[in-house]
């Protein structure tokens, strides 16, 4: 018999059903939007929305020693933008911050619902293999 008691980890892992959004900024320059988990069930439309009418603001540098930005509205955090190319970092100035967030909202103001995607499903996968 052994002193070491085995248990069953109660906690159950949730996956990460986040919906993440890719949007073509151009042809060779994509970003991906993650809504928040309240707005986890928008459309492509509402997300239109959001990225050409909402507040951009940046977030701490991550772990990856990156800059992403979030988008707000009426003081609501609606969900974030990442793998927008920028050299900001939390030494950066306020102007050099207002310059790239300035430019990223120009560039967002220019996105049309043809610019918004969703990532293929399983099936949509499967059948891409089945067609090569």
């Amino acid at each position: 018999m052994s002193i070491v008691e085995t248990t069953i980890n109660s906690r159950k892992t949730k996956a990460n059903s986040t919906t993440k959004f890719t949007i073509a900024l151009s042809d060779s320059n994509t970003v991906e939007f993650r809504p928040t988990a309240t707005f986890a069930h928008i459309t492509t439309d509402q997300v239109l929305k959001i990225i050409t009418k909402g507040d951009v603001d940046v977030t701490n540098e991550n772990n990856n020693n990156k800059v992403n930005f979030k988008l707000t509205a009426k003081n609501k955090l609606l969900g974030f933008l990442n793998y927008y190319d920028n050299d900001l970092d939390n030494e950066s100035t306020v102007a050099e911050v207002k310059g790239i967030v300035a430019q990223l909202k120009s560039e967002l103001e220019t996105v049309t619902i043809d610019n918004i995607t969703l990532p293929m499903t399983a099936g949509q996968a499967d059948d891409l293999l089945d067609e090569l």
